[in-house]
């Protein structure tokens, strides 16, 4: 989401309103996922709870400096040449992984 608020269109309430309705969504089907886990796999819910909560606080923060942003306006621009960090989001996500394989 970062990046999609950095590459915005523009700044108007209808953009703002879309933007915040994506991040809704996806924080839904992450909170259904994780019921569906708790339910189905309880062993995997854990690691996938500590994965939402670190993509989310990653993600969080990025998306903050992200609206400090003016949207971009050129082709050039789309390109923001560095990359939000997301190692923290990456070993969560590594070790939500392996205990999913390791689960019957």
């Amino acid at each position: 989401m970062p990046y999609r608020i950095r590459r915005r269109s523009e700044s108007s309430s209808a953009v703002r309103q879309q933007l915040t309705d994506e991040v809704s969504s996806l924080l839904a089907r992450m909170a259904f996922h994780q019921a569906w886990l708790q339910i189905e796999a309880p062993t995997v819910a854990g690691p996938y709870a500590t994965l939402v909560a670190t993509a989310r606080a990653e993600a969080g923060a990025q998306m903050s400096l992200a609206w400090q942003h003016p949207p971009i306006t050129t082709d050039s621009g789309m390109n923001l040449g560095i990359p939000y960090p997301r190692d923290r989001s990456n070993a969560a996500r590594a070790t939500c992984i392996e205990v999913m394989r390791q689960h019957p």
